[in-house]
Order: structure tokens, then sequence, then C-alpha cells
């Protein structure tokens, strides 16, 4: 941090009234700076006229940094060469802690790049970094990727260390459009659910002004090793969730969905190739469609109902005869509930892939 350069930006304030002069002493009160160019380079003694100059300590940090000094034979210099000091002192302080922000930002960059790269880690370099960004490594944490069609603007991610006000909470950028928070769950843990306390802290940085924007939330790590397994958990949301902005997704609601996405077409068929062939009487796409809302309504059926824009009864005959027709006890068994989503994801994939053989 330039002292004179701030100082330098600072004086146009009094620059309209020819009644104050201001100047920038260094330790030895020598003037370095000062709205009259005629006085660069004058020492300001202790014994300076007591009645129309003012001398006010500069300290960074506890560090004396030099003087504001404040000439004027105005009968009101005391109220205003006070307003000057804490005006100056406020603008100081703001570009300190801009520039700490900004050094621990560079270092939260290395952390994070080196947590999420592909391949194996420099431990070593990880736990250097813990160790600058005083992070606790023992702390719960959660990966929250941020992606905004728009793009970040840099001042408003720097200011957003303020906003957090948590030490043990550290973000990058990925890219012009991406942000990734490493989110501490400790104190959530202790208060709230890991849902409620993430969703708040969601809410916040909407209201804050991060909105426009896609959540996505990954699977809680305790262990640095692992950080990058829930930054990538969240990855596989914003590629296979429809997500609305400005709402959280967290990955441990989509489990079913994402062991779905691992399992082999071949051992797909081969494991329902019995509900396959009853699939004669079965509109597959209504099939999915109740299926997918089933499960993200959480099995319940006046939800489901609700969101297919169908009357419960409607929907419950339909639960009804694919229960008939496959042997599974949809409404009741949680072995029942799976199987049924599993089929309907296997029937409308094999259906679409027979589609696009035709349209070929």
């Amino acid at each position: 941090m330039r002292l004179d350069q701030i100082f330098n930006e600072f004086v146009h304030v009094v620059e309209e009234n020819p009644d104050y002069v201001i100047g920038l002493l260094d330790a030895g009160k020598i003037i370095i700076s000062s709205n009259d160019k005629s006085m660069i380079g004058k020492p300001v003694g202790d014994d300076a006229d007591a009645k129309s100059s003012r001398v006010y300590p500069l300290q960074v940090n506890g560090k004396l940094r030099g003087y504001l000094w404040v000439k004027s034979a105005d009968s009101s210099i005391d109220m205003v060469s006070k307003l000057l000091y804490d005006s100056l002192s406020t603008r100081i302080q703001y570009e300190v802690n801009q520039e700490s922000a900004l050094e621990r930002l560079s270092r939260d960059d290395q952390l994070i790049k080196e947590l999420t790269k592909q391949g194996p880690s420099d431990v070593n370099y990880i736990q250097d970094l813990v160790k600058q960004l005083k992070l606790d490594s023992e702390l719960p944490r959660v990966a929250v990727y941020l992606f905004s069609n728009d793009g970040f603007d840099r001042t408003e991610v720097t200011n957003l260390k303020y906003k957090i006000n948590d030490r043990n909470t550290f973000y990058s950028l990925v890219d012009d459009q991406s942000l990734l928070i490493y989110k501490n769950i400790k104190p959530i843990l202790k208060e709230e659910s890991f849902h409620s306390g993430v969703s708040a802290f969601i809410s916040e940085l909407v209201d804050w002004g991060i909105t426009n924007t896609y959540y996505a939330v990954g699977t809680p790590q305790s262990d640095l090793k692992l950080y990058g397994e829930s930054y990538s958990s969240c990855l596989w949301l914003m590629r296979n969730v429809e997500m609305k902005k400005d709402r959280p997704y967290f990955f441990t609601d989509y489990l079913v969905s994402y062991y779905r996405t691992k399992l082999s077409r071949e051992d797909i068929n081969n494991l329902f190739d019995f509900y396959l062939k009853r699939m004669d009487k079965i509109d597959p796409d209504e099939m999915s469609e109740i299926a997918n809302a089933f499960f993200a309504n959480n099995f319940n059926l006046k939800q489901t109902a609700d969101h297919l824009f169908l009357h419960k009864n409607t929907l419950l005959y339909k639960l009804k005869r694919y229960e008939t027709n496959f042997g599974l006890d949809i409404r009741g068994s949680s072995q029942g509930k799976l199987m049924f989503y599993l089929i309907a994801d296997l029937f409308s994939r094999t259906l679409a892939e027979k589609r696009q053989v035709k349209d070929k």
C-alpha cells in the first residue's frame, strides 16, 4: 500500500477550499505531498503554530506510517481537521483491507486450484497454503459452486470476504462465470441441519446481490484430500439436473440418479429384461414423467399429483396399474419405489435410442 498515492487521491477534498492546506508528512515530519505544492519538502516542527496547525499520526495496523498536517486560520480548524483525519483514516483502512483481501484471495486461488486439479495433488504445498491462510484443516466443509451466464464482478467477489466473515470459509473464481466456495459447515451442524444451514447461507448470497445464478452444493467432506470430490459432485449436478436460478441444489438429494448414471446400459438391460418385455400396454414417456415427478417430490402422492397437474385419484389409478403390470409395491415399499424409478428411466432411454436410430 502506497500512503502517498492514497493521500494524492484524497487531496481533492480540500482543493476547492483555499482556506485550508493539508499535507502528508513522513516519519520525520517532512511534507512529502500537499495541495500546496510549494510546501513539499519543508519540515513541520513540533513548535508549529498551535492556533493554525494540527498534526495527526497515521497508523496502519498499529505501525506509524506518517502524519496528516492541516493548516488554516479558520476558527473551525479543530472540527474540520478532525473530520479530514477521520475521513483519511477510513480511506487508508479500506485500502489496507482491500489489499489484505486480495492477498488472501490470491492464496485462496492457489489452494482451490491445487485441491481441484486432475491427478495427484502436492500435499506439502496444500499444507503450506492452509498454514498461510490460518485455516483449520480438521473442519468439515462443503463445495458450493456458483455459475452465472453474466459472469462475476471481481470487485464484488473480493468484497465477499467482509460479508462471509468466516476465516475458515474460502473461495476462488474458477473462471469468469464460475465461483467455487468451500463453506465451513461446523457452525451449521451445531445449530441446524446441513440442508437448512447451507440453504440459509445461499439465501444470504442472493440477498447480497449474487443473483441470476445457479447454485450447486456438493458432498460434505472432512478430509482436504476429498475436497475435489465435493467439487466434482457439484459439476455432476450442473450436467445432469435441470436447475432453476437462485436456489440450492444438493447432490445428496440426487444419489439415486447419480448411481443410475454409473450403471452400464448392458447391466441395466440384463437386470430389467423381464420388465422391458411387459411394456406393450404402457406409455414409457408418461411413466418416465410420473416416476421423475414422484422421485422429485419425495414420493409424496399429493405433491406429485399437484406437480403433474393431475387429480390425486388419477395418479393413484396410474400407479396401481404400474404395480399390477410389473408386480411392484410402488406406494408402500422403498425397494418398489426405487425399482419403479429405475425401470421408468430404462424404458425412457430405450425409447429415445430407438427414435434416434429411426431418425437416422
